[in-house]
Parts: C-alpha cells; structure tokens; sequence
C-alpha cells in the first residue's frame, strides 16, 4: 500500500496506456490498419524533403514513420498509447510548473481523453497529436527561458525565443504551435501581472500571425490552411470543432488548475476525479466512434487480411445492411464455397450486394475491386484501385494499392509497369520483403508456378478487344466462365447475379452451363429458384427433372401456406423461411406485397 501511495500517479499513468493500447490493439484493430494502408512511407531522402516542404511537414514526417507500424497492429497500438501517455504526463509537467497540488493529477488526463475521443474520427491524421506534443515542449522549453537560474537576462531570451523558435516550430509542426504564443499571452499576463509581460505576451501572438502571413505569400495554399493545419486532417478544407477545442483545453489546463481549492480530504477526492473521467471518458469515447462506419471498416480490414470465416462469423452475429458490407460478406462466402448455398442467409440489397457502384472515393472501390481480383477480372481490379489511390484526399499513395497494383501488372505480364511500383516499395519498411520476393519471382520466370498468380492468370479474360461493361455484369461473368470453366466462382457470381436482380429469364438461360461447374448437388439457391418457377406451371412437385431436395419442396409448401394467409406474417421475415429467395422475392422487396398475393394466387 505504501509503494501504491508513493507511486499512485505513475500508476494511473501506466494503467492509461494499458487501457489505450488493449483498445486500439483488440476491438478497433481494424482502425489502425486502415490508417496505415493510406499512405506509404518512404526511407527516401526525396521523400523526406517532399514532407518538410511545407508547414507541418514535419509532424507529417514522423506521424507517418510511426503510422507505418500500424502494420503489426499490436505494435502499432502499443506506440499510439505511448503517445498518449506522453501527451498526459508533458501536462501534468506543465501544471507542476504552475504549482499545481498532486490531488489534481487526474485532471492531466483531459486532453488525453479529448485526443482519444478526437481519434474516432477515421480521418483525423497522426500528424495534429505531433504537433501537441511539440508544442507542450516548446511551453516547457519557455518555461526554462523564464528562469532567472539557467538565463540571468531572461527577458532577452524570451525575445529570442519569439523571434526565432515559434517560426521553426510553425514551419516544422503547423499552425497547432499557435498554442504557444497563446500560452504566453495568458502565462505573462495573469502570472507576470505587469505591462511588460502583457506587451510580451500581445507581441507573440502578433508576430507568430505576422509570420504565417509572411509565410504564406511564398506558398500556393489556401490561407485557411496554414492557420488551421495541412497534414491534421485527411480532407484539408475541413477543421473539425474538437481539434480547437483540444488546443484550447491544453492550453488553459495548467493556467486554471492552480487556482482550484485544496481539500482536506486529499483521497476522496482523487477517487473522485478518477470516477467522474472514467465514466465521463467512458460516454464521451463511446459516443464519438461510430458503429456503423467502423462495421465497415472492420469488414474491410477482414477482407484485406483474407479471414473469410471471420467475416462471416461477424455477419451472423449483426446482418450486414449496407452495400459496402454486403459485398464483403458475399466474397467471404464465395471464397469459402458457400455463396450458392448460403446466399440468402444473409441480407441483400440486390446486384449492389455483389458489386457496389463505382464512386470516386478511397474505400467505396475496395469491396468491389477485391471481388473483381479473385474472379479474375484482373485489369477492373488494378483500375479499381488505382482509382481508390488517386481519390486520397490528402494525395498520399497507399500500400495496399500500390501492392494489389503491382500484382495485377504481375498477372498481366507488364513485367517493366510492375518493377517499377516493386521499386517503391523496396523503400518501405514492411512492404520491403514482399517486394525483393516479387522480383525474384519475375526473374526466375516462376509467375505461373505461384498458387494465386497462377490461377489468376488463367482466369482472366484473354480477348484483346474486349470492353468491360458494368451495367451488363451478367454478361461479362458468362464471359469470364465460358473462356475458363474451371473458374466456379465466376459462375456463382453470374447465378447470384440474376437471383438477386430477380431475372429468372436469364438465370434458366444461364442454368444449364452449372454442369461444367462441377457441384456434387444443386445448391439450395438454385434449388429454391428453380422448385418455384416448376410450381408456376405445375401442381405438384412431382416430375420435376432436377434432384430437388425434400427440404425444400416443404419449406416452399410450408412458405406458401403461410404467405397465402398473411403475407405480413412474422414468420416469413424470420429462420428459415427469410432465407429463401421467396422470401427475397416476395416479402422482402418493398412494395410487393400485395402484387406477391397476387401472384401467388394465380399460381396456386
């Protein structure tokens, strides 16, 4: 107990950054890996002074270094809750320097907790939490100016501090140092309380706006960029409130916390602190990381790391509902060899399920260029992601599509377009290694001998004049099957495609190729299709030339009994007859419910 009273505020510290790391290390994994697959760092020397040549640049520089580790989501966790912790501790430093009382310790988590919450924001960039940190050492770096003890003639240093560290500091890490010429406007007005300081303090903040105006002339940005930040946010004409409130709180926190009143008893109100930010923190955090987009994002992250049971795992617990998902879910279960069976377990939103429609973005084109990928339609798959690449707001390159880049160049045999991009990525760190192994492979002449570039090259279409349409992509699949049979999935695609744009016309047309597919029996999407269109123009089951399972011919007698009585039956929208594609047909697509009975009645 003793060594927990002495040592009480570095625990808390420590347990800080345990709590931080397990969160961005176990439940948003997804987040870190998304941040790092925007961008690619470079151990370049051209690429270094690319990143210091504007303001900012710097943090820019080294919040990409440290973003780069995202890689290994643990480590990546690990550095993120370091960063937080430090921003913490060069606080709580701060209110020591203001006499503050160790009973108010906790109080220094505040803008770690605004920072984190801050970071639900998917776009907010690594670079502002730099720039933080590097202004909370440059107030600390005036406070050792102010010392009569280390600079006898401090008021001369404290001008040469304004004349010559806050421009540095401004070009090396943005216009968040502003925080330091208000810091000392505050600091040599109500601690100095003379005219001397107050002139000080005015003058800083005036020089330090005077220099980014001077600043700005030589460069061809927007001013509302240079006072508000380049590298702090991915979409740079946007400036999110929390970022002005976070420079404020940080800024304030160890100028107001001296003047709170001292308690006698000391630990009841420690406890209490703890209390009111765990549960205050616990709220606010909650409330700023949207579910529904991190859902997203997460399916992504399973999608680029190949966990196909995981993805469908996740969707069984919470039906996906948007395209994004939907498309995601569907290539899990075709990766897997369950898309024809399992298709209508799941929600679908139609043909957007299979191939969501293109948008000039940086994550709408994932989902569908993967798909695109593993079907074989290898040059959609590198336009797809060169598209997503050039859609970054903040024109960074990407890893992920640089790399699936390179490998549809590899596919395709563009050998010189491939060792170019393999050329870039030797300069990374983690990309290093698969980069030496791809030209190794390309020099060897061993393309064909890989398991995936093999078979992708054998799938992907060979007609040299040939026009992709993607309002016809049941035609571009028969395409793809035809010239290759041994691409099932190309054909799953081509039958789920008709099911879902409800064609059946077209999915009797394309039926009779399932032969060259090669099932050991008909699917249950098939089956459910193909038993329905037979009672359309018989009475019974019986005749029917497919092997029809028993199952389903109940489940469909069952499905129509019910539908007949009510068609708003809760039954129909629950296991198992929601997962049939009557169910798809009739009750799920909004509007046909009275056009279903209709229909049903003059079938039956």
């Amino acid at each position: 107990m003793r060594l927990i009273a002495k040592y009480w505020k570095m625990l808390l510290s420590v347990l800080f950054g345990v709590v931080v790391a397990l969160f961005w290390a176990i439940p948003y994994m997804s987040v870190l890996s998304f941040q790092e697959q925007y961008q690619l760092f470079l151990f370049d020397w051209h690429y270094f002074l690319d990143r210091v040549a504007v303001p900012g640049g710097l943090a820019c520089y080294v919040a990409e270094f440290i973003t780069q580790f995202n890689y290994i989501p643990v480590l990546g966790a690990c550095l993120l809750a370091f960063i937080y912790v430090l921003v913490q501790r060069m606080v709580w430093v701060l209110m020591r320097r203001h006499a503050t009382a160790d009973i108010y310790y906790p109080l220094s988590f505040i803008p770690s907790l605004i920072l984190w919450a801050h970071a639900g924001d998917e776009n907010v960039m690594l670079g502002f939490f730099i720039a933080i940190l590097a202004s909370l050492c440059a107030m600390l770096l005036y406070h050792v100016v102010s010392n009569d003890d280390f600079f006898p003639k401090r008021k001369w240093w404290k001008i040469a501090f304004i004349l010559v560290v806050l421009p540095l500091m401004y070009w090396c890490f943005g216009p968040c140092v502003l925080m330091v010429p208000l810091y000392i406007l505050l600091f040599e007005t109500f601690k100095g309380r003379s005219l001397q300081g107050l002139a000080l303090g005015v003058g800083a903040v005036i020089f330090s706006i005077a220099a980014i105006l001077l600043i700005a002339r030589g460069l061809q940005y927007p001013w509302f960029n240079l006072f508000v930040g380049i590298e702090y946010y991915r979409y740079p004409v946007y400036q999110p409130v929390m970022q002005t409130a976070i420079e404020v709180v940080t800024v304030l926190l160890p100028l107001v916390a001296p003047l709170l009143p001292q308690m006698r008893k000391k630990s009841l109100l420690a406890w209490s602190q703890c209390v009111v930010l765990v549960v205050g923190g616990w709220f606010f955090i909650g409330h700023a990381y949207d579910t529904l987009k991190y859902d997203l994002i997460t399916y992504d992250f399973l999608v680029r790391t190949r966990q196909w049971d995981k993805i469908i795992e996740k969707a069984e617990k919470k039906q996906p509902s948007k395209p994004f998902d939907v498309a995601c879910v569907n290539l899990a279960l075709a990766m897997n060899g369950q898309l024809s069976d399992r298709l209508f377990e799941f929600f679908q939103n139609g043909a957007e399920g299979l191939f969501p429609s293109f948008q000039r973005d940086m994550t709408s084109p994932l989902p569908p260029g993967e798909t695109f990928y593993w079907l074989g339609m290898v040059n959609d798959a590198e336009r797809y992601a060169f598209e997503a690449q050039e859609a970054i707001p903040n024109h960074c390159k990407s890893g992920r599509l640089t790399k699936r880049i390179t490998e549809c160049n590899i596919i395709n045999g563009h050998y010189e377009v491939a060792m170019k991009y393999l050329r870039i990525l030797e300069k990374s760190l983690f990309y290093r290694k698969w980069a030496k192994e791809q030209k190794t492979m390309i020099r060897e002449g061993k393309v064909n001998d890989d398991p995936v570039y093999g078979k992708l090259r054998a799938y992907r279409q060979k007609k040299q004049d040939f026009l992709f349409s993607d309002t016809e992509m049941d035609q571009m699949l028969g395409l793809l099957f035809v010239q290759n049979y041994d691409n099932r999935m190309a054909y799953e695609y081509l039958m789920c495609y008709e099911l879902l744009q409800r064609d059946l016309e077209r999915f009797n047309e394309y039926y009779p190729l399932g032969k060259y597919a090669k099932f050991s029996r008909i699917p249950n999407a098939y089956q459910q299709a193909l038993v329905m269109q037979w009672t359309q123009q018989h009475g019974s089951f019986e005749g029917m030339p497919w092997s029809i399972e028993p199952a389903t011919c109940n489940l469909l007698t069952q499905f129509v009994n019910l539908y007949m009585k009510n068609p708003s039956d809760p039954s129909l929208s629950m296991p198992p007859l929601a997962n049939t594609f009557w169910s798809y047909m009739l009750v799920s697509q909004e509007g046909k419910e009275k056009k279903g009975k209709q229909q049903m009645k003059e079938i039956y």
